[in-house]
């Protein structure tokens, strides 16, 4: 996770986790990449209830509470998962894998988001507290005081959010391939 539903709570206190989840899958989308860390990984899984077991243990040495794994390779299992606990081999999820069962194909990769991710982020969650209620005004005007909004095209926005926001991602981008 980019940043925690309590350090997002500082900036809007009515965000939820799903909205958290929207940010990251998009910042995945926009910059095709998966930000894992390909020197922390684990190859063949168990598992079960809410914990995933590794073959190797030196995926577990670098993996602490608190961060982010993505498993692939694991069919309806594959996505992001936080680190609840890690024993040796055995890391503990917040939240419960689909399917529980052996998957010798899986990986596991550790997943870090940049500090300057982190803060952009934050900004775009404050953009929202600010401007969500002014979004889709082009004009107003109260007694003697006028406001108006530019228009946001296609040039001048990303994902919805002004393009000089969203210049925190740029130069994570990857070049997409088929």
């Amino acid at each position: 996770m980019i940043l925690t539903l309590r350090e997002a709570q500082k900036y809007d206190p009515e965000i939820t986790q799903d909205q958290l989840d929207g940010f990251e899958a998009s910042l995945r989308q926009i910059t095709s990449n998966n930000f894992q860390v390909k020197g922390i990984r684990g190859y063949g899984v168990t598992i079960s209830d809410d914990t995933i077991v590794t073959r190797r243990d030196e995926i577990s040495g670098s993996i602490r509470k608190g961060d982010t794994l993505e498993i692939y390779g694991a069919g309806v299992n594959d996505g992001l998962y936080t680190v609840k606990d890690v024993v040796g081999t055995i890391i503990t999820l917040e939240c419960a894998p689909r399917v529980a069962g052996v998957f010798r194909e899986a990986i596991v990769s550790l997943v870090v988001y940049p500090a300057d991710i982190k803060i952009g982020i934050s900004n775009l969650i404050k953009y929202d507290v600010k401007m969500g209620s002014k979004i889709g005004v082009k004009s107003e005007t109260i007694s003697r005081m006028s406001t108006t909004y530019y228009d946001a095209t296609a040039a001048e926005s990303v994902s919805g959010y002004p393009a000089s926001l969203m210049n925190f991602a740029k130069k994570y981008e990857k070049m997409r391939w088929g």
